[in-house]
């Protein structure tokens, strides 16, 4: 019989309510407990939800006993805390993305993993998938020769309101640590660090609000992306162009779909679970299970080099921007 792993989730926002439900429904999961740095907010949580333990931040660390994971989806200015709190106490930990909000918070995070021997990873899902694994796949194939440009689009303005996070610097607002953390992990993942980055944007409130990046490779290779927050904006795709075709991934961050187009006249649609049937969370949530039942200390899927290399790009580009995150 395969090891039962309990969670704990940590941080209560809307997007801890969705991870919950993704962890109930993968098999060998089960939440035990929640923790805030609110101790009624912990109790009233979980008694909403059914979770047996409520702790604060330290009383987690000091229960480790009582869970195998933490998720911690705080906001990105506050990931740092919590996570070396609890890989002090020897908890393994699942940070959302973004990772951090500056390249020096994510290295001492990950120092943190090292010196407690104790597995950090960054929650990318799209990495999970399998669409993503299918796309990864086909570029490796080499059917469809080199890739020459690829171009993307992430611009997500519906559900924001003015006085949303995504518009807020002191908890790690913006477009590109929100959403630009896709296009640019999924470049990093394809075609690695270019040897160029230029980006601009429209800041309002001391953060940007859209961004276009452009990425350049030793080999010729251009990428081109768009991510914002701008309102009533609604586009998510990613394109790769190649010698003798074309992938297009809809909706990639979260896709459920892959279209590949040849040259020669040929083209396969290749659909996977739809979104009704599996969230997207739960491919990410059976490989960290995974990794824990295998005493592993690191992903080899979101590697501890991965999740620093983004966190760099990201710098880059809001440091061009003219948004620093100290």
């Amino acid at each position: 019989m395969q090891q039962k792993i309990r969670w704990a989730i940590v941080g209560l926002g809307k997007i801890s309510r969705r991870m919950l439900r993704a962890i109930r429904s993968v098999e060998g999961s089960e939440i035990t407990a929640c923790a805030s740095s609110s101790p009624q907010r912990a109790q009233e949580y979980a008694q909403k939800y059914n979770i047996p333990h409520a702790f604060t931040y330290e009383e987690l660390a000091q229960n480790a006993d009582k869970v195998d994971a933490a998720y911690i989806s705080t906001h990105m200015n506050a990931h740092e805390k919590p996570a070396v709190l609890f890989l002090n106490a020897k908890i393994p930990v699942l940070v959302e993305k973004s990772f951090a909000v500056n390249l020096a918070s994510a290295q001492r995070m990950i120092t943190a993993a090292k010196q407690n021997d104790t597995l950090i990873m960054e929650a990318l899902w799209t990495r999970f998938l399998p669409a993503t694994l299918y796309v990864q796949e086909v570029l490796n194939s080499g059917t469809l020769g080199a890739p020459t440009s690829a171009r993307s689009k992430f611009e997500v303005g519906i559900g924001h309101g003015p006085k949303s996070r995504v518009f807020n610097k002191a908890v790690g607002g913006g477009s590109v640590l929100d959403v630009g953390v896709y296009p640019t992990t999924y470049t990093h993942m394809l075609f690695g660090m270019p040897q160029k980055i230029e980006a601009k944007g429209k800041i309002k409130n001391e953060v940007e609000i859209n961004c276009d990046t452009v990425f350049t490779y030793e080999n010729g290779l251009v990428v081109n992306f768009r991510v914002s927050h701008e309102f009533l904006t609604l586009k998510e795709y990613y394109t790769i162009e190649f010698e003798k075709g074309q992938i297009h991934i809809p909706s990639f961050y979260d896709a459920r779909k892959v279209i590949v187009k040849s040259d020669s006249g040929g083209k396969t649609v290749k659909k996977f679970t739809p979104r009704r049937a599996r969230d997207g969370f739960t491919w990410e949530i059976e490989h960290f299970n995974q990794l824990i039942r295998d005493n592993l200390k690191e992903s080899p899927v979101m590697t501890h080099q991965v999740t620093l290399e983004v966190m760099q790009l990201i710098e880059h580009q809001l440091t061009q921007v003219g948004v620093s995150y100290e």
